[in-house]
């Protein structure tokens, strides 16, 4: 039998690590266990990435990236969850139609290869992946497919009042607990659970778009909407109203909560699961995308002691990002900061938070008076929703508290007639209010497969471009690859547009001039609307035309 040649020995001969490296991490293995390679990499000797290009240049091997391969989902159910976890391989492919290309973390484990072609009975052509890709790549497809089949096979047995309290191991925990890690391993920001006539579909919301991860047949409703029900602790068996509830999972040891809510329909209960990652950074003022203008008036009014700072948008635009970021500049020893929200998306230090519970009595407006019993200094009210909270909202502020909040508009200006519209007097309103920023979300496109487009000037300078403009700017568009799940499109940021108040808008709301009149007040004043701020992303090649178009007026 050949002797199997040794990572070590490939990592001193390709000049990756020095003697003293190797011995110390073969000392680590002898004591703690565990595989070389992933010693190196804990100890920062090395990377995975290094070690699998040693591994391919010493074998003459192809070295590929998951993250771009076109992986084939059909090939990856040739070998069984528990092989590929065991071995850390994965088949991604076939050529030639008899040789499966199967990528390895360690293509020096002969006995791997030796079993995938006897499971398999093809010729295996070994590929080299970093380990962290390939066991993603398991979780994404081996074991989210085994799961699917399992269910379906099992789910005319399926007992609801067994499985919804049932071990880990059952299909129907499995499978939700499999739809959860695959939606936070995808960066998506929601579930959406639907029974249809014949099926039960699944979505994730991906970079704010809705696509169809999974069909199941209907007679699983029953178990997985009774498990997501009983996970959030509420009722499973009521069914006629709506309800609320929410889950704390543990996914790759990160903490995420999940807020849930259930929606009654003609096909039986609907459900969204909104996914809050608690240990993500909140970004900083300076990394929302802002333009050098709107960050200068934004600053001017975090500097005032007093007065309402308003963000608008609608569901799922980013207001809640900005808040934080916004708390970021204001928080500091010298200040108390208190804040209510529905839920707490993000704790942050020498901040005192408290979460929205209805349940109890608990609400926005109850919240807000009870915090400003606590001598603060700054006031964050997560949502404006109601006449209550928006007139308390806005007394604080003319009391000497600054006071962030969001609300519901299509832009800047109506910000001001919505607070009219709630009951809330325009002469307060115009005293409490500093300034509103209104924001969008818009997809960025992927780096990786963009590509300049041309476009004829009168269509540019249409768009919203200066004739001067229209002859120099180049545009982008998407175009879709593996790395962005061929959507041309990978992560968001937000188009901006800010308000300050000044008195020609202050006069003309207190005489109750419509949001358009306000609007041209506003732009007089300087304001860059919207869809400008859109363009300028445009032409700095990070959105497209199709991406405005889609989110903004």
């Amino acid at each position: 039998m050949l002797q199997r040649e040794r990572l070590g020995d490939i990592l001193l001969a390709n000049g990756l690590i020095r003697t003293g490296q190797l011995e110390e991490a073969l000392r680590t293995q002898a004591e703690d266990g565990g595989k070389l390679g992933e010693i190196l990499v804990r100890s920062l000797a090395l990377t995975e990435d290094q070690i699998a290009g040693a591994l391919a240049s010493q074998k003459g091997l192809e070295h590929v990236s998951l993250t771009s391969y076109p992986i084939d989902r059909a090939v990856t159910a040739l070998i069984p969850e528990r092989m590929a976890k065991r071995r850390d391989v994965i088949p991604v492919a076939i050529e030639d139609e008899d040789t499966l290309i199967l990528a390895m973390a360690d293509p020096l484990d002969i006995e791997s290869i030796d079993d995938v072609e006897m499971r398999t009975g093809m010729r295996v052509r070994p590929v080299v992946a970093a380990v962290s890709q390939v066991r993603h790549a398991i979780e994404k497809f081996v074991v989210s497919a085994d799961v699917y089949q399992e269910m379906v096979d099992s789910v005319e047995e399926l007992d609801v009042e067994a499985e919804v309290n049932a071990a880990e191991d059952v299909p129907v925990v499995r499978l939700v607990n499999q739809l959860i890690r695959g939606a936070v391993q995808e960066n998506a920001s929601d579930i959406h659970i639907e029974p249809g006539r014949r099926s039960l579909t699944v979505r994730y919301r991906v970079d704010g778009v809705l696509r169809v991860v999974m069909e199941l047949p209907l007679a699983a409703r029953a178990g997985v909407l009774s498990r997501v029900k009983i996970m959030a602790d509420i009722d499973i068996a009521e069914k006629r109203r709506p309800q609320d509830g929410r889950i704390s999972v543990r996914i790759d040891e990160r903490p995420v909560d999940i807020r849930v809510a259930t929606v009654p329909t003609v096909y039986g209960e609907s459900i969204t699961m909104r996914i809050l990652n608690s240990e993500l950074s909140f970004h900083s003022i300076d990394d929302l995308g802002l333009t050098q203008d709107n960050l200068r008036c934004i600053r001017r009014m975090l500097q005032r002691p007093y007065g309402a700072i308003l963000v608008t948008g609608p569901t799922g635009s980013g207001k809640s990002t900005t808040l934080y970021a916004l708390l970021g500049v204001l928080s500091d020893p010298t200040r108390k900061v208190l804040t209510v929200e529905d839920p707490i998306e993000y704790q942050m230090a020498g901040v005192t938070q408290m979460a929205v519970n209805p349940r109890i009595g608990l609400t926005f407006a109850a919240g807000l008076r009870t915090i400003l019993r606590a001598d603060p200094d700054i006031v964050m009210v997560g949502e404006v929703r109601d006449p209550e909270t928006a007139e308390i909202a806005v007394r604080a502020s003319l009391t000497g508290h600054l006071v962030l909040s969001s609300l519901h508009t299509n832009d800047a200006p109506s910000a001001l007639t919505r607070f009219s519209d709630m009951g809330v007097p325009p002469y307060i309103t115009s005293s409490a209010v500093t300034g509103v920023i209104a924001q969008r979300l818009v997809r960025k496109l992927c780096p990786a497969c963009k590509e300049k487009v041309k476009i004829t000037g009168p269509r540019l300078v249409a768009a919203g471009f200066t004739a001067a403009e229209s002859k120099k700017v180049e545009v982008f568009a998407p175009v879709g690859c593996d790395e962005c799940g061929n959507t041309g499109y990978r992560g968001r940021i937000a188009v901006f547009e800010v308000m300050q108040l000044d008195e020609a808008i202050v006069q003309a709301y207190l005489e109750h001039a419509p949001a358009e009149e306000l609007r041209q007040l506003a732009l007089a004043a300087g304001m860059t609307p919207m869809r400008r701020d859109a363009l300028d992303k445009v032409a700095d090649g990070i959105t497209s035309f199709e991406e405005i178009d889609r989110v903004v007026l």
